[in-house]
């Protein structure tokens, strides 16, 4: 059996190492893995929420801090993780080593607080592994061009992962809280089902609409270069999801899953003449922010809506001061108490039905919506926060999710 055939990537989120109980179970676990002949990196998050405490911290001295001093403040999570877990693998008798993203070779690119992995040099860690070292990455993070370090944004972990797997050419393997991908969040939905495997496609989709069991750009990376991703509840004993490419027995069921974002920001714009130079203008300067723009609309010489992640609002705020400085008399109002909601199926586009019979539900619910997308595999509403549960409940039984 080739080398490469015994190694794998483990990932461990910041709810399988938010304590030190937890911790040193963790590094029973992957002890006893490696006492078996594999060889593992072993990439985790910060423990807990202490990410969330750290950003607290900035923003109790500034309400906008610096990014690149924010994302040097974050890093310290995983940082702090990583130095743990392999003290306490020392205490298993494991010769195991600990890497920052920079000293993992992680090169990034793009903005501070959510970057984007560019390579990763691999050499340090296969000399490690080499040696017959265990080694732990910090995820979450890398280094750019100018030696500044970075993070990647939400679920970077998830993608420190994937991206690791597919540079050391092995499968990857991503622990959680929860025993796997489920048709809905079980947190909104009790009687959700657990998927034994999801394709690539419907993974990605369901993440990118607002699932936040894995990241999109993580999935992304599994898909393009094969890396077989396995979800899973660390150190539980059901079996998790497998998420791999599309087989054709996967296209019987027409609805895979429903996806929930209930962090997203409805704008709508006024005063706005109808000209593709004023428009143009418009997204121009929305996108130089890096404001994430989706499911727009608008009636002709009267306004433009759009909506865009609730976290995104004070790009949006920044961008708007510039825009109405050349476009004086435009006016603009939020509504933050909204939420999307998706199916998504490799099968939808294919079943005629779907549509009349999701208009069906809503009207039999008297639940009223907003805006209506559609992709190859996925259909979404906007809809009040107020209505989710009714929505999801009704959507889940009809669909037998």
């Amino acid at each position: 059996m080739g080398v490469k055939d015994m190694r794998l990537v483990q990932k461990y989120g910041g709810s399988s190492v938010e304590s030190i109980n937890k911790i040193k179970k963790i590094a029973k676990n992957i002890a006893s893995l490696k006492r078996n002949g594999k060889e593992l990196v072993v990439v985790v998050s910060a423990m807990g929420k202490r990410t969330d405490e750290l950003l607290k911290k900035a923003r109790s001295v500034s309400k906008t801090p610096n990014r690149r001093e924010l994302d040097r403040l974050l890093s310290i999570g995983e940082q702090e993780t990583i130095a743990l877990l392999t003290i306490a693998l020392h205490e298993e008798g494991i010769d195991a080593i600990s890497y920052t993203g920079y000293q993992a070779g992680i090169t990034t690119t793009g903005l501070h607080t959510k970057s984007r992995i560019k390579k990763i040099d691999t050499q340090r860690i296969e000399k490690s592994l080499d040696d017959g070292k265990l080694v732990i990455v910090a995820g979450f993070q890398g280094i750019n061009k100018n030696g500044d370090i970075t993070t990647l944004g939400r679920g970077g972990s998830d993608t420190s992962a994937v991206a690791l797997s597919a540079a050391l050419n092995c499968p990857c393997e991503i622990y959680t809280d929860v025993n796997g991908i489920h048709t809905v969040d079980p947190k909104v939905y009790g009687s959700a089902k657990k998927l034994d495997c999801i394709s690539y496609e419907e993974m990605m989709e369901m993440s990118k609409l607002g699932a936040g069991i894995m990241e999109v750009r993580a999935v992304e990376l599994g898909k393009k270069f094969r890396v077989p991703i396995y979800v899973g509840r660390a150190l539980g004993k059901i079996a998790g999801t497998n998420i791999k490419e599309k087989s054709d027995n996967m296209e019987e069921k027409v609805i895979t899953g429903l996806s929930i974002n209930e962090r997203i920001l409805m704008i709508e714009i006024q005063n706005i003449e109808h000209s593709p130079q004023e428009m143009a203008y418009i997204f121009s300067e929305l996108s130089r922010a890096h404001v994430n723009v989706d499911m727009i609309s608008q009636i002709k010489g009267f306004n433009l809506s759009f909506t865009c992640p609730l976290n995104e609002e004070e790009l949006f705020d920044n961008a708007m001061k510039k825009i109405m400085k050349k476009l004086p008399n435009i006016e603009n109002t939020k509504n933050r108490e909204l939420i999307k909601i998706s199916l998504v199926g490799i099968g939808i586009m294919g079943h005629f039905g779907v549509i009349s019979s999701l208009f069906e539900v809503f009207a039999e619910e008297n639940i009223n919506f907003y805006k209506i997308t559609t992709s190859e595999i996925s259909i979404s509403y906007i809809i009040d926060r107020k209505n989710m549960k009714k929505a999801v409940t009704a959507l889940a039984k009809a669909f037998n999710l």
